[in-house]
């Protein structure tokens, strides 16, 4: 790094870079990629975190289907010149009893682009041979989610991976913040731009690309805690004449959905791992400050 730049600086660059690029592509009519992209194979999970924000203890048990999957993946084929990174989690993916033809219909759609399982590792050692050769051969990685009753697991869960010839990566969560403001004044401008200072997790359900995953994901809070949170905060993308570029701009629109988010807030209130009851309280941020 050159001496008197931080890191701020080259973001700066970079993001106007991309600004620059996707100027002159509206302008030649090339198609954009999609820097990043979530996909849930199944909504629900084997672990149970309090403040799951993918409400992954309240959801049903649900897989995503493999012809509609190949369905959407093909329509963001006409729209993305490619997506970068692909992350298929869940809840727990590996849940999935069709995970090899997933991984493979990816692979197919977007020959180039970075793929990740994200799971939380328990079922990894139950993972068959076919599976480990789909993931070499379609160059998938795993990344798993350490959760502190899995924290002494870690170490054989990496060799187990790497012995089977696949990279992998984890990453030690220990705590979750309170997202639900039960109030809904969140001033959703400032909410989504904090977010999108942290995080851009764009996620793809049902023909839909939504701008996080709560909205996606929202039904199930709403059903189970009789609640009215706006889901808005996507884009279809088999709207005619829509264009990849169309897209890019939509996800970087707020959503009426960031009122109830606490990203907004000047203290988000955090508390550490713990199971799920799973009661309302468990999500919402003012029975859980300090």
């Amino acid at each position: 790094m050159l001496k008197g730049y931080g890191r701020s600086f080259f973001q700066y660059c970079y993001r106007s870079g991309e600004k620059m690029l996707e100027k002159l592509g509206k302008v030649s009519g090339s198609k954009p990629h999609l820097p990043y992209l979530e996909i849930h194979l199944a909504d629900h999970c084997n672990l149970n975190c309090k403040g799951c924000s993918h409400f992954s203890p309240i959801a049903e048990k649900r897989f995503a289907y493999l012809n509609d999957y190949n369905r959407d993946l093909k329509q963001l084929q006409r729209l993305f010149s490619t997506v970068r990174d692909i992350m298929l989690m869940g809840g727990e993916p590996l849940l999935n009893p069709q995970m090899e033809l997933f991984l493979l219909a990816t692979r197919s759609c977007f020959p180039k682009a970075n793929i990740r399982i994200v799971t939380n590792g328990i079922l990894l050692p139950q993972m068959s041979k076919t599976f480990w050769n789909v993931c070499r051969s379609c160059s998938v990685d795993i990344g798993i989610t350490i959760y502190p009753p899995l924290k002494e697991k870690e170490s054989a869960l990496v060799q187990l991976v790497k012995s089977n010839g696949v990279k992998v990566i984890t990453r030690s969560v220990t705590s979750f913040h309170a997202f639900y403001n039960r109030k809904g004044d969140t001033d959703q401008k400032a909410a989504f731009k904090r977010c999108r200072d942290r995080w851009y997790t764009p996620i793809l359900r049902e023909g839909k690309i939504y701008i996080c995953p709560k909205p996606a994901t929202l039904r199930y809070f709403n059903e189970k805690y009789d609640l009215e949170i706006p889901t808005t905060g996507f884009v279809d993308i088999y709207t005619p004449g829509l264009s990849g570029w169309d897209v890019r701009d939509r996800l970087d629109e707020a959503s009426s959905a960031c009122c109830y988010c606490t990203l907004g807030w000047d203290v988000i209130p955090v508390f550490s791992w713990e199971t799920s009851k799973p009661v309302l309280q468990d999500w919402d941020a003012l029975s859980n400050q300090a």
